[in-house]
């Protein structure tokens, strides 16, 4: 059994795979870091594969506990860019100013000699092509969450924003609420339509991730499919898992 870790700047999410794929997953909040990995179950456990984009002395305290909470056999890894896996490049993208997590995502949509489009709708909004393996650049914009918090602190009058207020069509609203969402859901989805269109080679897929994918996969046009374990699929090939 492995352990596979995604540990972001919010919260730290883990999954339990097997010869058969995903057994358990979990998520687990910043404060209660410790508790949560205790509650584990570490018996089975016979590696810990971790990529982390989180504060470097966090990211070495989480080691540190994966450690003292494993058997004394169990295999403890990070993901270091410098080590990609000979089908994939990063092409002239600088391994230090690049998310591991696009990359792993990168690497979870892989399928040789497909040219691909990677999205992952999470707090950021992160765009990424790949042509045959090579990473072809990308694009980061505010989520939704982020672009709803952004206009609730920074506009006066607009204050708390209820996300679920909103119709699918995405018809201009009839309160500053409603048009508040509708702009936010309308500008992500014309961002993401923009550079599926726009690509500069033709895209076999795109491939969605991320707390609102389902959401948005519904307003994109293309061969769209969506993946909620793709960052863990590119940690199981990044270290060439069977």
């Amino acid at each position: 059994m492995k352990l596979l870790i995604d540990f972001g700047n919010s919260r730290l999410k883990w999954c339990l795979w097997d010869r058969t794929g995903i057994t358990e997953h979990g998520s687990i909040d910043l404060m209660t870091l410790e508790s949560g990995l205790r509650g584990i179950e570490w018996v089975s456990i016979e590696a810990v594969f971790l990529c982390s984009v989180a504060d470097k002395d966090l990211t070495q305290a989480v080691l540190v506990l994966c450690g003292s909470l494993s058997r004394s056999s169990c295999r403890i890894r990070e993901v270091d860019l410098i080590n990609l896996p000979r089908w994939f490049s990063l092409e002239s993208t600088a391994r230090e100013q690049i998310g591991k997590d696009r990359v792993m995502a990168m690497l979870g949509a892989f399928v040789a000699e497909q040219n691909y489009c990677v999205i992952d709708v999470g707090t950021a909004c992160t765009i990424d092509y790949v042509a045959s393996g090579q990473h072809q650049g990308g694009y980061i914009v505010p989520g939704l969450a982020l672009s709803r918090y952004s206009l609730s602190k920074k506009t006066a009058r607009i204050g708390f924003v209820e996300e679920r207020l909103y119709s699918a069509k995405l018809e201009p609203g009839r309160d500053t609420q409603q048009s508040v969402e509708h702009g936010i859901r309308m500008a992500l989805v014309a961002t993401c339509q923009s550079a599926i269109r726009e690509a500069i080679f033709p895209l076999h897929r795109i491939v969605l991730t991320g707390g609102d994918s389902a959401w948005l996969a519904d307003h994109l046009r293309g061969p769209v499919d969506i993946s909620s374990n793709l960052v863990f699929e590119g940690i199981r090939r990044f270290f060439q898992e069977p």
